[in-house]
């Protein structure tokens, strides 16, 4: 083999026999370890001589290792692979796929850790525009670690984008990552949209629904029905109807599903989530909504309000560039004129994302519909509230416990935790329980129903 191997070299004359097998091995490591390391070589010599060789992952490693010495920064090795070494738990198959822009659908044997996984891609080729592989890898491993490895990834990150002149290009990656926009086999969306029928005091309904997915590098969104002259007591059942017409189309989908439902102020604090999925029968109970899917509500009174989507989108850009940074402001009525103060204080952070209402934003109280309506004039993507009880030190404890640490761009997954948490105590004490009557608006302005202008005729069901 070391005959072999001394042809295959470059400079394999310069390495000498040597009948101790320590020394033979320090005479072939000096070689293969030279400028330009040639561990590939050492590698296929080994896999040809004994391809079950215990050693070959190691050396595989070494062999992408010594490719990296001279593209990873000092500070990559001696603080990032630390780190890193220690992720052996994140879903490293499908961070590469997504890094590699789906280039690579599996792990090669040897990679154990995240610092494998960033050393293997590092020796991919970088697309044409766009960030390097390696750099994509840790920013979709930020959200699944650590708050300190977290904070290193974000640092090496930003240092290495401002040399390369990319961090336009990855601060926008960063909200895509944050956002979902990444997550393209994750969420697939369900958007009904509810809106008064035209004539004044109708208490009848369209019912638009959309179906959306990531793809091609953009959101689509398709209009599946409209279905006007819809009754209030009728739309818990069209919904149900809508519901399972998705999931007869989409059975043979990967992807998870989340329901939204855009809503006019009137209908904001119904109880969606746990409106039927499907009703009993013989030997099923009924199942509702929240049960399968994270539920959301959105404003349509915002959607239609145009001159507010700067400030929306502004608000959300930042929410998905930096959640850490995310603030939560909680509403407290302290006199007449507190409306104004409260948009003054939003108005005075624009780090702050979330409002926890003091209490439900019902046509029976005009005072908290006007809370709700101010934070969304002034641009708040998440606002939070009970539906039954006002705001106490208890709720407020657990929405701020939901969101700290970043947890905020994760609040309609956690939401549907707390709600499943809900359904598994005993129906007298559900009513206890604050996922029983947690209300979350999630609004994403990048991700509006209508995504579809100058949109085609729609397909009329009833």
């Amino acid at each position: 083999m070391v005959q072999r191997l001394r042809r295959e070299l470059h400079d394999g004359d310069q390495f000498n026999d040597v009948a101790n097998p320590r020394g033979q091995s320090l005479e072939i490591a000096k070689a293969c370890l030279g400028e330009p390391p040639e561990v590939a070589v050492l590698v296929e010599m080994v896999r040809l001589f004994d391809p079950a060789a215990d050693e070959l992952p190691d050396l595989e490693r070494l062999r992408y290792e010594a490719d990296a010495v001279g593209v990873l920064a000092d500070s990559d090795w001696s603080e990032l692979r630390t780190a890193l070494l220690a992720v052996r738990l994140a879903p490293l198959t499908r961070l590469l796929q997504r890094a590699s822009e789906h280039k690579l659908a599996s792990l090669p044997p040897w990679c154990a850790n995240a610092w494998d996984v960033f050393v293997y891609l590092t020796g991919q080729n970088a697309p044409p525009r766009g960030l390097p592989p390696g750099m994509l890898f840790l920013a979709l491993l930020e959200k699944e670690v650590d708050a300190e490895t977290a904070t290193l990834i974000r640092r090496r990150n930003r240092r290495e984008a401002s040399t390369l002149e990319l961090t336009e290009e990855l601060d926008r990656r960063r909200v895509l990552v944050n956002a979902g926009g990444e997550a393209t086999t994750r969420y697939a969306y369900l958007v009904i949209q509810i809106e008064n029928d035209l004539e004044p005091g109708s208490e009848r309904y369209t019912v638009s629904h959309y179906r959306q997915w990531h793809g091609g590098g953009e959101w689509n969104s398709k209009l599946r029905g409209r279905i006007p002259e819809v009754a209030y007591d009728e739309l818990e059942s069209t919904v149900e109807r809508i519901v399972h017409e998705m999931e007869i189309e989409w059975a043979d989908r990967p992807a998870e599903v989340a329901v939204e439902l855009v809503l006019p102020i009137e209908l904001l604090n119904e109880d969606v989530p746990w409106w039927r999925k499907e009703r009993a029968s013989q030997y099923l109970e009924q199942k509702v909504l929240a049960m399968d899917y994270p539920v959301v509500v959105r404003s349509l009174d915002r959607l239609r309000a145009t001159s507010w989507h700067r400030a929306w989108r502004l608000r959300w850009n930042r929410l998905q560039a930096e959640p850490w940074n995310s603030g939560l402001y909680r509403s407290v009525p302290d006199g007449p004129a507190y409306l104004t103060r409260m948009e003054a204080e939003l108005n005075s952070d624009q780090s702050l994302a979330t409002v926890v209402l003091s209490a439900a934003p019902t046509t029976a109280a005009e005072a908290t519909v006007k809370e709700i309506m101010t934070a969304l004039r002034a641009g708040l993507p998440v606002v939070v509230w009970h539906r039954t009880v006002p705001t106490d030190t208890d709720f407020w404890d657990e929405i701020q416990s939901m969101t700290e640490r970043a947890g905020v761009v994760r609040l309609p997954e956690l939401a549907k935790r707390s709600r499943l948490s809900a359904l598994q105590v005993p129906p007298p004490e559900q009513g206890r329980h604050h996922g029983r009557h947690l209300v979350v608006l999630w609004d994403d302005p990048y991700r509006t129903p209508e995504l579809d202008t100058p949109r085609s005729t729609p397909e009329v069901t009833g």
